[in-house]
């Protein structure tokens, strides 16, 4: 099983950052036998809402599909056709049976956090704490959801910023 794994609204420090006060950290798992699948039905969306002229190194972003003008390869778009996109790529989760797996934080509390526990990292940090939560509950799910046979590879967004953090979480699993 495939874990892919983002973040949204992690402005590092910055807890109090009135335009992003929620970070979220979460992503998708499937089964390496809907990998296929998922590509091949994922593309075929994005081709087609782009008339077979997918922007060059197009990636999807939230923030660019979703914002009220649209942004990047979606400026000028209206709202309805990236609505109805956003709908599309939802419903491969639903047809493909993948599971979703997130946290979400009100930075403004994760800053007035008191934790009276030794940890390996710091847990007014959105990122390590929501990172932690997850490696945790992603060991769990692969163990007692899937089965006892069952392999669980983690896939993260670049976070060179965090790289020294994830490996103390990592190696403080065991």
């Amino acid at each position: 099983h495939f874990f892919y794994i983002d973040e949204s609204g992690d402005t590092g420090r910055d807890l109090l950052n009135a335009e992003q006060p929620i970070m979220v950290l979460g992503g998708v798992s499937l089964s390496d036998e809907k990998w296929n699948n998922t590509q091949i039905e994922f593309e075929r969306i994005i081709s087609n809402y782009f008339n077979g002229n997918i922007p060059d190194d197009f990636e999807l972003h939230s923030t660019e599909l979703l914002s009220p003008n649209g942004n990047g390869p979606f400026q000028g778009h209206t709202m309805a056709d990236r609505t109805a996109l956003a709908k599309r790529l939802l419903n491969i989760l639903v047809s493909q049976s993948h599971n979703v797996h997130y946290i979400a934080f009100d930075k403004r509390k994760v800053n007035d956090i008191a934790c009276g526990a030794t940890l390996c990292f710091n847990p007014s940090r959105p990122y390590e704490l929501g990172f932690d939560y997850l490696i945790t509950y992603i060991n769990w799910f692969v163990k007692l959801k899937l089965g006892r046979s069952a392999r669980g590879l983690m896939i993260l967004d670049e976070k060179r910023d965090q790289y020294d953090n994830i490996e103390r979480i990592l190696g403080n699993l065991t």
